[in-house]
């Protein structure tokens, strides 16, 4: 992963740094962010953070992270990659109601009433996954004392910034332009 920094405050910008990827090694999730960007002035109370995330790939079919199978009534779910458990579940509540979903283990679901078929063709985006993740890295890493923030998102960028009393124009303009910086790098 590559660093930018920028600031009044070097020991401030290393210690950031040093946070950050010991954030990011705790959560297992080094290999999704490409570069960070900190841009950090105390003197303005001033905390901004960029990541550029790493692409994990296209969407993947159900079938190819969970063993599908029928049974009476409904179709048995045997996740394979627990990291799309929590994403499945939900999205499979959202999709037949809490009331058709059953959770028996961590990794194993049953769907009352619905064909083996129609899950099979359920699609799971490993991009919303590193999405929520990094942005929980990055609720971490703000300092707690700054409670005014604003984020800026697209599919590749995530950047935050964050005040303690107020969010003026300069501050939200300078944000933008790290945004920006980190989305022209891509080309």
């Amino acid at each position: 992963m590559e660093f930018e920094l920028e600031g009044t405050e070097k020991y401030a910008l290393d210690s950031y740094q040093w946070l950050l990827e010991r954030i990011l090694l705790d959560m297992g999730i080094t290999t999704m962010v490409e570069r960070a960007r900190l841009a950090i002035r105390p003197d303005r109370t001033l905390f901004i953070i960029s990541l550029k995330i790493k692409h994990a790939g296209g969407k993947r079919p159900l079938r190819d992270i969970a063993d599908i199978e029928a049974q009476g009534g409904g179709t048995f779910i045997l996740i394979k990659d627990e990291s799309y458990a929590p994403r499945l579940l939900s999205t499979l509540w959202r999709l037949y109601g809490r009331e058709r979903v059953q959770q028996l283990t961590r990794l194993e679901i049953f769907v009352e009433d619905v064909p083996t078929a129609e899950l099979s063709d359920i699609k799971m985006d490993p991009e919303e996954d590193v999405r929520s993740r990094l942005l929980d890295a990055m609720w971490r890493l703000l300092p707690e004392g700054l409670k005014v923030r604003r984020e800026f998102y697209t599919d590749d960028v995530m950047t935050f910034v964050a005040t303690e009393h107020g969010m003026n124009v300069d501050f939200i303009k300078e944000a933008e332009k790290v945004h920006q910086r980190m989305l022209q790098r891509e080309e």
